[in-house]
């Protein structure tokens, strides 16, 4: 018999996350999925035994949903996920974080809400934070106020996961940064080639284990804030130049 298609890729980028593998795939496997679905952990470059963790977990049978992408050597945030998008088989493609920060059930939920939609091959759906600290409110809204107003088009809640898009937007996202600005680029992107933007609410919950790999200090909150913001102003003024030239001849095909 043939084998059965994947519906949904979900790939984590797992960088120093030996301690939560465990139990993020133990959540998975405790999830009824409403589709075939494969897991993609990639392993970038961590420094921790996060490779052996996951070689060790993913031969036992009880995650045979899941496989690693390994990335040698770390390039960021960005890199990793987008290594794990190339290797991924699904129909349908999503991104989320390893930390249980966000449940992985949210990734069903938005997938199922992008499945519901008139047209989810030219839609997007993504976490919509609810429940947010107090304290965290203005720099949020500060940075979706500065993306809109620099970038020219509404864009909310940028780092909020799980996001969820059909196989057929990759192609506009070949020239994704490599970094945090990801989750920017994917919205920003979204808005340019016309695909309907669409929320599902989530809650953010505690890091299991570890500390955030950029929320560690204010050093490396500001340097990443600079880089986010150094960004938008290179999206819309340089390198959205790029992005209608790619918008002209990928709509067209």
């Amino acid at each position: 018999m043939p084998e059965e298609k994947i519906e949904l890729s979900v790939v984590l980028p797992c960088y120093n996350e030996e301690k939560n593998l465990p139990l993020v795939l133990e959540e998975f496997a405790r999830l009824s999925p409403p589709c075939r679905f494969e897991l993609i952990c990639v392993e970038n470059g961590s420094s921790d035994n996060s490779r052996r963790v996951l070689e060790q977990l993913l031969a036992r049978p009880e995650y045979s949903f899941a496989r690693m992408v390994a990335v040698e050597k770390n390039q960021g945030y960005g890199f990793g996920i987008m290594a794990g998008l190339a290797a991924a088989k699904g129909s349908f493609l999503a991104w989320s974080h390893a930390d249980l920060q966000c449940p992985p059930k949210d990734v069903f939920l938005a997938y199922e809400k992008l499945r519901s939609l008139p047209d989810p091959g030219k839609a997007v759906v993504k976490g919509r934070r609810v429940g947010r600290p107090f304290n965290q409110l203005p720099l949020a809204v500060g940075m979706q106020v500065l993306a809109t107003v620099i970038l020219g088009k509404r864009i909310s809640d940028i780092n909020a996961q799980p996001k969820v898009f059909p196989r057929n937007f990759l192609p506009y996202l070949k020239n994704a940064p490599n970094d945090f600005s990801l989750d920017l680029y994917l919205l920003y992107s979204a808005r340019c080639h016309g695909f309907e933007i669409q929320t599902v609410p989530v809650v953010f919950g505690e890091r299991a284990h570890g500390v955030s790999n950029w929320n560690f200090g204010f050093i490396s909150r500001y340097r990443i804030i600079r880089r986010m913001i150094s960004y938008m102003f290179w999206l819309r003024f340089r390198g959205g130049r790029g992005e209608a030239q790619a918008a002209a001849k990928l709509d067209h095909i």
